[in-house]
């Protein structure tokens, strides 16, 4: 038999090793959001500072359609929330040519127009998982956790379709976490015990703990 046939162990361990380090980053990408360049550190990754290529897109970033100018003109001045602003707002988000630089510079100023017209959403459609995970990523440049507990809290109390309910569980979970806020554990406490709800609660909690121990048993 050719010597390049037999399996070489060298080449396995360094494709098991790859493997664990993939998985690795992957999980601090996934429970470390706020803190993956610290985490990756840990693990032995050197960080360099580079251009920031999102800030220059974002500096210079201007509103190409009406929808977008009226946006810009209600951010940047003394328009309160509206109907009509927050279908501009949606319109905006479905639309195939998102000018995401221009309103990810609003998010990462945090805006206060862009919050309000986000909490005036939430009022009147609280389960819009696009609206919650907008309040979430305003959260990453604002200390707002508190609304955001709030907001997630009453969507999961209120929304009655179950595979939505157990997508807002979820995005509720990853949102929170990086606070150290237990949301499933939270919610747990807020349906009975074999409901449907609480049914679900608990296989999340479950997936979670599973993910857990898989994390640990990489590591070591």
């Amino acid at each position: 038999m050719d010597k390049k046939d037999k399996d070489n162990p060298l080449d396995d361990f360094k494709k098991l090793e790859d493997e664990i380090i993939v998985d690795q980053v992957k999980e601090i990408f996934r429970t470390r959001p706020k803190n993956y360049i610290g985490a990756l550190e840990e693990i032995g990754f050197e960080y360099h500072e580079e251009d920031d290529y999102e800030e220059i897109e974002e500096r210079n970033a201007k509103p190409e359609n009406q929808n977008q100018m009226q946006l810009v003109a209600y951010l940047e001045g003394k328009q309160y929330p509206s109907e009509a602003i927050l279908r501009t707002f949606f319109a905006e988000k479905d639309s195939e040519r998102q000018n995401l630089p221009l309103i990810r510079r609003y998010f990462k100023e945090a805006n206060q127009k862009l919050k309000a017209l986000i909490l005036y959403g939430l009022d009147h459609y609280p389960a819009r998982i696009d609206l919650l995970s907008d309040l979430a990523y305003f959260h990453e440049f604002a200390n707002i956790l508190s609304l955001v507990i709030t907001h997630y809290t009453r969507a999961c109390l209120n929304e009655m379709n179950l595979q939505i309910f157990a997508e807002l569980a979820e995005d509720f979970y990853y949102a929170t976490s990086p606070d150290g806020y237990e949301a499933l554990t939270a919610l747990r406490e807020l349906f009975e015990p074999n409901t449907e709800k609480r049914k679900i609660i608990d296989f999340l909690i479950s997936e979670e703990a599973e993910a857990e121990k898989s994390a640990e048993a990489i590591e070591f």
